[in-house]
C-alpha cells in the first residue's frame, strides 16, 4: 500500500518528542540484529542493549519489536528509492518504479517478500508492515501521482489506491510468486509499461 517526499519516520507515540541521535541508533541496531538473527530470534532487550538505550525509551517511540524493524527497513532504504522531484512526473513514477524493482532484485527483495508471507499469520507483523513500512512508500508514490494530475496528466477523480496497485502489482506478484524473474529485462521493459497502464486508466478524456 506505499513516499510526497514523506518524512521516513511516522508519528511517534505521546510523551516527549524523540531525540534524533537516539532514534537513529535504535534503527540502525535494529537493522544489525535484524539482519543477523532474523525478526523471530530478535528481542527490544537486544535492540536496547545494542542502542545503548533503556526499554523503557523504546517503548515510549515504538509499541512492539515489529515497528522498530519495519521503521529500520524504510530508513535503510530509502536512498534506494528515492527520486527527486523533476519537471516531469511520468518520468518520476517510472523512476520510482524502476529504483524498487532494483532494490527487490537484491537483498532487500527476499526479506521484504518473508515480512509479507509472516504477516499473514501475524497480526503484528501486518500492522507493522502496513503502517511503518508500505504505507509511507505507497504515500510518496500517491504525491508523485498527485504531481501529474496537477499538471495535467492525469484526471483529478481517480482512485489513488487502485492507481498505486496498476504501478506496484506485477512487480509484487513476481516478488512473492516467482513465477516470472524479477530481472533485468523487467526493471527495464516494466515500469514505462506501468505508467502507460496508468494513463489508460486515469489520463483526461
Amino acid at each position: 500500500m506505499v513516499p510526497v517526499l514523506v518524512d521516513p519516520a511516522p508519528a511517534t507515540r505521546g510523551g516527549r518528542p524523540r531525540s534524533e541521535d537516539c532514534r537513529q541508533k535504535v534503527l540502525a541496531a535494529a537493522d544489525t540484529l535484524f539482519a543477523r538473527e532474523g525478526l523471530a530470534r530478535m528481542s527490544v532487550d537486544g535492540i536496547a542493549q545494542s542502542a545503548g538505550v533503556s526499554k523503557a525509551t523504546i517503548y515510549r517511540w515504538w509499541p512492539n519489536k515489529s515497528a522498530i524493524v519495519m521503521e529500520a527497513l524504510l530508513a535503510s532504504t530509502e536512498a534506494e528509492v528515492y527520486v527527486p522531484v523533476s519537471p516531469f512526473p511520468e518520468e518520476d513514477l517510472i523512476a520510482k518504479i524502476k529504483r524498487t524493482v532494483a532494490l527487490f532484485r537484491g537483498p532487500r527483495g527476499p526479506v521484504v517478500a518473508s515480512l509479507i508471507g509472516q504477516a499473514q499469520s501475524d497480526p503484528e507483523i501486518a500492522e507493522a508492515y502496513r503502517h511503518r513500512l508500505l504505507g509511507p512508500r505507497r504515500a510518496a508514490m500517491r504525491g508523485a501521482i498527485q504531481r501529474a494530475i496537477e499538471a495535467g496528466l492525469y484526471r483529478a477523480d481517480i482512485d489513488f489506491d487502485l492507481a498505486i496497485d496498476i504501478l506496484y502489482g506485477p512487480l509484487y506478484q513476481r516478488l512473492l510468486l516467482r513465477h516470472a524473474p524479477l530481472d533485468e529485462a523487467f526493471e527495464r521493459d516494466y515500469p514505462p509499461v506501468a505508467v502507460a497502464a496508468l494513463r489508460v486508466y486515469a489520463g483526461r478524456p
